[in-house]
């Protein structure tokens, strides 16, 4: 493998149309520089995410993430830092650390696709496009060059060392041990002697530039604007349930195939950020394989996500979910395993055959050892199958298939087109849960039916996910059954 095809690099034979006035002169001789040049920044507001990372488990740093972008598109910011945005690698705590955008997702294809769907391209940093200051006499913007400098003495509001926006405290911040929930980041944007340009507000329209003030005669100057959670749940966490809110008030029913959906559609930022991202061509490429290497021929499977894992147990979302194994695998048959090849099972195993926690009840105990019996004879003998009788095989991916994943080694080198990185294992860079989560949520959209429970981000997002992107074979499972979901899924609740 090598670096351009870790980092969804198109080759020569790309269909892509190089008409952008950033593409104009650009013949793609090698995919690293076309990545540089699809991520090459304009001067224009460009949106920075402030804290170190995004907060919760997968699917939560997802809805964060889309809330983030959102305010890019309201705010008409029509660019978003790539390198302020990371994901958190300590799945549902607020510790730990994080790992950049581009190892996971194809920011290439997302470029390709962005302004078309009317979202923010996502950009490198680059100080002489961004940063500088504006001459007070004459208007002009001086920019700074790449080592952070203009004639007259500027401070670039990134750091590009700690990947974190200027004055703050990257020693706190950065440190595995901090729990970002404790700490109000925004407060300390643009506290610092110097720093006071970086702490600034979106422009009311596209383009617009910040204002000099009066009473200096130069004035540093920066495209970047921070946005971001801080404190406690955060604000981006509440600006995903305002756009969930606002599902609501929209039209309740639509028509698919002359039935009737039962949930509006979500909001055209989410809808579109649901067609356009997808997976690193390093992760896609380990699902591929791993699809294929459970059979011999193109399989139909069927995918279910029980949520039967020791710490939802007990969970409050838990209420809504059937946590018996052997009356799950019993709602299946029928319709939902008619023509199926394999049945894919997307759970922590771990979590599921480990020894249950002393503090359960006896009963959610016992139920825990059951299920693990249960799974265990299943990945024997496959679904409805037993010592005599073949059935449904099952497989499975997630870490196996996350932990032998390479990527390059951080940090990676932009400047130079003809870098090759050193290639590192996603165990190596201690990341596989992560990588295991995204894996297994796309193998899920791959699927031919997909069952999946309320109360689960996970599932709640995927259902959405596949109905945007055709696949319409979904199902709600209940501790009455199996309902087919007609049109996308209800906002993701526990109430």
């Amino acid at each position: 493998a090598n670096y351009s095809r870790l980092m969804d690099l198109p080759t020569l034979q790309s269909g892509v149309k190089q008409a952008d006035a950033l593409n104009a002169n650009i013949d793609v001789p090698n995919s690293m520089e076309y990545f540089i040049n699809i991520t090459t920044p304009r001067p224009r507001p460009t949106l920075v995410h402030f804290d170190p990372k995004f907060l919760g488990g997968y699917r939560n740093q997802h809805m964060r993430f889309v809330a983030f972008v959102n305010f890019a598109v309201q705010n008409s910011i029509p660019q978003i830092l790539l390198p302020s945005i990371r994901w958190g690698v300590a799945q549902g705590k607020h510790t730990g650390r994080d790992v950049s955008f581009e190892y996971l997702f194809d920011v290439v294809h997302w470029n390709e696709h962005a302004e078309r769907e009317g979202l923010p391209r996502l950009v490198r940093y680059d100080a002489s496009v961004l940063e500088g200051r504006r001459r007070k006499s004459s208007g002009i913007i001086e920019t700074m060059d790449n080592n952070n400098k203009t004639r007259t003495t500027s401070i670039a509001c990134f750091n590009t060392s700690s990947n974190l926006y200027s004055g703050l405290d990257a020693t706190l911040l950065r440190n595995p041990n901090t729990n970002i929930r404790r700490v109000n980041i925004w407060d300390q944007i643009g506290k610092l002697d110097g720093h006071s340009h970086c702490r600034r507000s979106p422009p009311s329209s596209a383009g617009q530039e910040q204002q000099a003030s009066d009473d200096v005669d130069d004035d540093a100057f920066t495209y970047l604007i921070a946005h971001g959670g801080s404190k406690g749940v955060g604000r981006l966490w509440a600006d995903y349930n305002k756009m969930q809110r606002q599902r609501g008030k929209a039209a309740q029913t639509g028509t698919i195939n002359n039935r009737t959906t039962i949930h509006p559609e979500h909001m055209p930022v989410e809808k579109a950020i649901n067609t356009i991202l997808r997976p690193s061509e390093a992760i896609r490429n380990a699902i591929k394989s791993a699809i294929q290497s459970s059979t011999t021929s193109r399989p139909k499977f069927l995918a279910l996500h029980p949520r039967i894992e020791h710490d939802m147990m007990q969970h409050r979302c838990s209420r809504f979910m059937e946590q018996n194994l052997t009356k799950i695998f019993d709602h299946l048959r029928g319709e939902c395993c008619h023509n199926i090849d394999l049945l894919f099972l997307a759970v922590n195993i771990e979590l599921v055959m480990g020894e249950p926690s002393s503090t359960f009840k006896s009963d959610v105990r016992e139920l825990a050892l059951e299920n693990a019996i249960v799974l265990n004879r299943t990945r024997t003998y496959g679904l409805f199958g037993s010592e005599s009788t073949a059935g449904i095989p099952m497989f499975e991916s997630g870490s196996r298939t996350a932990e032998n994943i390479l990527f390059p080694e951080e940090p990676m080198d932009y400047s130079n087109p003809d870098t090759t990185p050193r290639l590192v294992s996603s165990k190596s860079l201690g990341i596989t849960d992560l990588v295991a989560s995204i894996v297994n949520f796309f193998t899920i959209v791959e699927a031919e039916r997909f069952v999946g429970v309320k109360g689960s981000s996970f599932s709640t997002d995927l259902f959405a996910v596949r109905y945007y992107n055709g696949k319409r074979s979904n199902y709600i499972l209940s501790p009455e059954g199996v309902k087919e979901l007609v049109g996308p899924p209800p906002p993701h609740s526990c109430d």
